[in-house]
């Protein structure tokens, strides 16, 4: 029987609350998700102190999100609260207030658990081995360096987007001297770790909503095809630019900036002169963001604890899917898989890497589609893996492996190339020409899904492949449609295709 889990994340910006429903066997997805702005760090007087008054500001929404879980039948609930209320003076007293008011125990994380849980948000949705992460948030920064998917530090800087635009900003106006003013305080705290500036050429992956608004602002600057922040990548320059035209503009001007939310007008400067001032010191090579942190790290610690880090984000994201959403046998599915891969190694002598990954996933995920619609699957499974947000897999990955599963060459297919040529290199109209081709035909060799072709082998012989079907039944659906899928691989593959049947006794 599946269970519903819920992580609330009491931050220092807003107040997020996360519903997952999870199978017996450990496969989850989110079913609900919602968010207030709290601005918690803007409530901190200059003592350190919270007061009763601010704290009462919050109970409202808190309660609203337990009786939320409620409704969801909730069994497992984590509540976490992070920098604002851990840097308090009175944060102690702030969680017996938040308990008497709701009921709800709340556990502040320290800033190594916040920076862990983050780090485990990266590792498990992205193929990342090495980088820096920084997760930016109201009134903090955790910045954690990893090797080899592995944590080797991590450290909670006190400042963060909310109370750095409150100590710097003065009256909300930004000028050079505030700028270059916090730059040199968050520079000198950086200077005294130095595994930060010791490890260049690094990426820098973000987290948080910062980084992810700069992502969606350079998306719609470059007229970009793939609106996911999710293992989008930018260069230095992209966030440097910013980082010189933002102070210079009015809080009405930056409203009116494409991706930018007016939420988010006041603290994204100092949000970009924090991610700016890490980037150099640092010496990054790149900016990449992660769109999972903190509610899903510490999620994976509630279902998983004893080994929290999975091992393979893609396989991971695939069963995922497939356990919710495929209406498919998963013998049959196994049985294309099979069938596209040994059709790939007859045909390609050279294989690569690249697209043994994208011939594995979309011949698994081809039918994703028919959970919404079965009769137009193919178009709903490309809509579906363009924007399920496949964990592992960078944004060109996904692109092909949805052009792959639908594959139509006389139809859409090509049309859907020109969509996404800032993403897809020269070389991928073939590569999706003949991926595409071997999952159509290995679909068509278990038309039937009933596994009556049990073995296929194939000889090869220059310019042409023959394949010999071993059936344990009349595999006749499979025949109706391997002729039509048949053309398309000799014509994407330069090669002529035969086949013989071979009845089991």
């Amino acid at each position: 029987m599946n269970i519903r889990a819920a992580i609330m994340d009491i931050g220092s910006n807003s107040i997020r609350l996360v519903i997952y429903e999870v199978t017996e066997q450990g496969h989850y997805r989110v079913i609900q998700e919602c968010k207030e702005s709290a601005r918690l760090s803007e409530k901190i007087d200059q003592q350190g102190y919270m007061s009763r008054q601010a704290v009462d500001k919050i109970v409202p929404i808190i309660r609203q999100f337990k009786s939320i879980c409620d409704l969801y039948k909730v069994t497992h609930l984590r509540a976490a609260a992070t920098a604002a209320i851990r840097n308090a003076e009175n944060s102690s007293q702030i969680i017996e207030w938040l308990y008497q008011d709701t009921g709800m125990s709340i556990e502040v994380l320290t800033g190594e658990q916040e920076g862990a849980a983050g780090f485990l948000g990266v590792v498990n949705t992205m193929n990342a081995q090495d980088g820096i992460i920084i997760d930016i948030g109201g009134g903090s920064t955790e910045v954690t360096l990893f090797r080899s998917r592995q944590l080797i530090h991590t450290y909670s800087f006190p400042f963060g987007a909310v109370n750095m635009n409150v100590r710097f900003s003065g009256d909300g106006q930004w000028e050079a001297k505030h700028a270059q003013a916090l730059e040199q305080y968050i520079r000198e705290q950086l200077l005294q770790h130095e595994w930060i500036a010791s490890n260049p050429g690094l990426p820098i992956i973000g987290l948080g909503g910062t980084i992810r608004t700069v992502g969606k602002m350079n998306q719609k600057k470059h007229r970009y095809s793939l609106p996911v922040t999710h293992h989008y990548q930018m260069r230095g320059e992209d966030v440097e630019e910013l980082y010189h035209s933002l102070p210079n503009m009015t809080v009405l001007q930056r409203k009116k900036i494409p991706g930018l939310s007016k939420s988010r007008a006041d603290i994204i400067i100092p949000g970009v002169i924090i991610m700016q001032t890490i980037y150099r010191t640092a010496q990054a090579s790149q900016w990449m963001i992660c769109g999972s942190g903190l509610r899903d790290g510490l999620f994976q610690e509630l279902i998983t604890p004893d080994h929290p880090i999975v091992p393979d984000p893609l396989e991971i994201s695939l069963q995922n899917i497939l356990a919710f959403n495929t209406p498919v046998p998963p013998e049959h599915l196994e049985r294309v898989s099979a069938h596209a891969r040994q059709l790939y190694a007859a045909l390609e002598p050279a294989p690569l890497e690249l697209d043994q990954k994208l011939l594995q996933v979309s011949s698994r995920l081809y039918k994703t589609g028919a959970a919404l619609n079965y009769y137009q699957y193919s178009r709903h499974t490309y809509y579906w893996l363009l924007n399920a947000g496949l964990r592992g897999m960078t944004h060109r990955e996904a692109v092909l492996t949805a052009l792959i599963a639908d594959y139509h060459p006389k139809a859409r297919t090509p049309e859907q190339i020109q969509e996404f040529k800032d993403i897809l290199h020269d070389a991928d109209d073939m590569r999706i020409y003949r991926l595409g081709s071997l999952v159509k035909l290995a679909a068509a060799l278990d038309r039937s899904e009933l596994g009556s072709i049990t073995e296929v082998t194939a000889q090869t012989k220059t310019g042409s492949v023959h394949l010999q079907l071993s059936c344990k039944t009349e595999p006749v659906l499979e025949m109706g449609e391997l002729e039509a899928a048949a053309k398309d691989v000799q014509k994407a593959w330069d090669v002529n295709l035969s086949w013989s049947v071979h009845l089991l006794p």
